[in-house]
């Protein structure tokens, strides 16, 4: 349904403005179309019979294993940078690498993954990688009490500081990550490499 303004927006869609950057534009019709097909999370299958509607997995000790599998190695991944990651006014910065690595992989993933139909190897590349690795890797309780002993040492803005600006900016992080992959995947769609 038009408006009464004499053009054929819809009601209640904002006026286009001319000096919105071309860039934006694209990078919004992107997202818009990232968000329609991509899974809520990674513990989601789509049923491919019924497009769009997700249904939750079933449990099987499989998928136990291999999200264990995955998470084992997430674990190590994690502890080992933040064993290596200076700290700054008492802040591992290795807990905030983590926390924005992992939503960026976890993005790229989900992205690459909504392409295609569902199989058992998608499936086990989802939980081992996604639910296991990615799930155990990014360390939102170390984030907690990093919060926490940073507050306690009397520097109560830098730990408010510190949690705002990682959850903002790992939600930013996730975001990169679907249009990385979406980009990539247009560049590889037009692009297909030609075996010699």
């Amino acid at each position: 349904m038009c408006g009464e303004r004499g053009d054929n927006r819809p009601v209640g869609e904002p006026e286009k403005s001319a000096s919105e950057p071309s860039g934006w534009r694209r990078m919004n019709r992107l997202w818009r179309r990232s968000r329609n097909r991509l899974p809520m999370n990674s513990d989601i299958e789509v049923a491919r019979t019924i497009v769009g509607v997700p249904i939750a997995v079933r449990i099987r000790p499989g998928y136990l294993g291999m999200a264990l599998l995955g998470g084992a190695f997430g674990t190590l991944v994690r502890f080992g940078l933040t064993l290596v990651a200076p700290t700054w006014a008492t802040l591992n910065t290795g807990t905030m690498l983590v926390n924005l690595l992992g939503p960026f992989l976890l993005g790229a993933l989900l992205q690459s993954l909504s392409v295609g139909t569902e199989t058992s190897r998608r499936r086990a590349l989802r939980i081992v990688v996604g639910v296991g690795f990615l799930g155990a890797l990014t360390s939102y309780a170390e984030l907690a009490l990093d919060i926490v002993n940073v507050a306690e040492r009397g520097e109560v803005v830098l730990a408010v500081t510190y949690g705002v600006a990682t959850i903002a900016l790992g939600a930013l992080a996730t975001w990169l990550g679907i249009f990385a992959a979406a980009r990539w995947q247009r560049h590889a769609e037009r692009h297909p490499e030609v075996p010699e």
